[in-house]
């Protein structure tokens, strides 16, 4: 499976339920997540999207890990399972 069958798959979860899911593009800094999830009631997520088994590269661990430090929620998602997982515990 293709990080982009996943990427589609948290859109049309986050669209499914009543969130926003923006691809965010950041063409002076390098490593930024894929994408900003905002669920019903505001909670704010960064997203890292990877294929299956695939991990963040270095420079992506950095800029999670930078996210985290400034407060905000980040992570990675590699599969469809991961992204039901992510959806539905926030909507619980």
């Amino acid at each position: 499976m293709s990080e982009r069958l996943i990427e589609n798959h948290l859109k049309k979860r986050m669209t499914a339920a009543g969130g926003l899911c923006w691809k965010l593009t950041s063409p002076s800094t390098a490593g930024v997540p894929d994408r900003i999830c905002v669920f019903p009631g505001g909670e704010v997520v960064f997203v890292e999207l990877k294929a299956p088994g695939k991990t963040p590269n270095p420079m992506q661990e950095r800029r999670i890990k930078a996210l985290r430090a400034c407060g905000a929620t980040a992570g990675w998602l590699d599969s469809k399972g991961a992204v039901d997982k992510f959806v539905d515990a926030r909507l619980a």
